[in-house]
């Protein structure tokens, strides 16, 4: 017996044909092949299959989408472009610095400096602060993501510090905090690009506080370094870029959970942080900060050490600055600028009570005052010891 809502009877060509177009069209094959730059849009293209779509292709589209605008940029006043230069033109000054590099781009000089006024990494939204819902120019929205998680635009950067440098960003007006949500997102944009993605937190280089983080078409020097075993976060094991001079904690895009709860406890901590996804083996690297910046990091260093930093890249603005950064300066601004994770994760159980201030904090005055006994020199003995008052008894 076959169902009843089965319709057996023979059809006509022509209507068969009919039918099958009609039952392809409530599906969104084409978005597979038809999504082109270089196209003039009236209204945002919208993705929906984007983790279904051939991983080169979405390359040729997100790169192709950065030099149409770059292009249709180059004739407009600074003040006017999507995007004010390519970082990584004939113009850019770069060296290696170590295991990282320097820069030197005195054009980036003309961005807006960020607040300095940020004291919690969970700063609620304000609709009234400037948000990417504002953008003056709809032609920044590059695309539009419909993720399993959530809806996600991809913007231009006006002020690009890496090859094809843009944003992801949340519809949503929600503050720049990760959460599990965006983790998703930003791990199933990457599953179907080679692109790699940088998020900063609030009071970790954030500027906007807007969920947004940062794509760019390459792996950052910090992937070059191999990765060694590290330490068992809630139990699970995590890994380290060998030689890095900081604290940095990866883990395998089937870790998503832990990171998520790794990111949680730092936000209860109110620590600071800056991640790194990369689209080869599909890793997190987690970077720690300290509560405060060190004040020895200004003298090293005039920039905040934030995303682009812990993943390998410093950018100056003048030859002087350029010039006095050396290999040893990037060492030390990596380990003064990152930080343990809170304890509470590096220890079995998760028991809570540790002063995790205490990490970045010297030893106090009462400390300095405390009596150290001399430890007695020691002897040679021709008995047992204990033994005399053994025999005395």
């Amino acid at each position: 017996m076959f169902p009843s809502s089965i319709n057996l009877a023979p059809r006509s060509t022509e209507t068969s044909m009919q039918s099958e177009t009609l039952s392809r069209a409530g599906t969104l094959e084409a978005e597979l092949n038809t999504l082109d730059a270089n196209e003039e849009q009236d209204d945002v293209v919208v993705v929906h299959n984007w983790t279904l779509r051939r991983p080169d292709l979405n390359d040729i589209f997100l790169r192709d989408s950065f030099d149409r605008l770059l292009k249709e940029s180059a004739d407009v006043p600074v003040e006017g472009r999507l995007i004010a230069y390519d970082a990584c033109d004939q113009h850019e000054v770069k060296a290696p610095l170590g295991m990282f590099r320097k820069r030197l781009d005195a054009r980036r000089n003309t961005k807006p400096k960020k607040s300095d006024d940020q004291l919690w990494v969970c700063t609620p939204f304000n609709p009234k602060a400037f948000n990417f819902s504002k953008i003056k120019n709809p032609r920044e929205r590059i695309v539009q993501l419909n993720l399993r998680s959530g809806k996600y635009d991809v913007l231009s950067n006006k002020f690009p510090l890496f090859p094809k440098h843009m944003l992801l960003v949340a519809q949503a007006p929600v503050a720049q905090q990760m959460t599990y949500n965006h983790l998703s997102a930003i791990t199933d944009l990457l599953q179907a690009c080679s692109m790699s993605a940088y998020f900063n937190s609030w009071r970790a280089s954030a500027s906007v506080n807007h969920f947004h983080c940062h794509l760019i078409d390459e792996m950052p020097p910090v992937t070059a370094l191999p990765l060694v075993t590290g330490s068992l976060v809630n139990g699970q094991r995590s890994w380290q870029p060998h030689g890095f001079p900081g604290f940095c904690y990866v883990f395998e895009a089937n870790q998503l959970a832990l990171v998520d709860e790794v990111v949680r406890a730092m936000q209860e901590d109110n620590q600071p942080h800056n991640l790194l996804f990369t689209s080869r083996r599909q890793l997190v690297y987690v970077f720690p900060k300290p509560h405060q910046r060190p004040t020895r990091s200004f003298d090293l260093y005039p920039e905040t050490v934030g995303g682009p930093e812990l993943i390998g890249s410093f950018t100056v603005y003048n030859k002087t600055d350029y010039t006095a950064l050396t290999p040893a300066a990037a060492d030390e601004l990596v380990r003064i600028n990152t930080a343990p994770l809170p304890s509470r994760l590096l220890r079995r159980g998760g028991k809570a009570g540790v002063d995790d201030g205490a990490v970045q904090s010297g030893p106090s005055a009462g400390y300095l005052t405390i009596a150290h006994f001399a430890v007695p020199i020691s002897r040679s003995v021709n008995f047992v010891p204990g033994a005399v008052a053994l025999s005395a008894a």
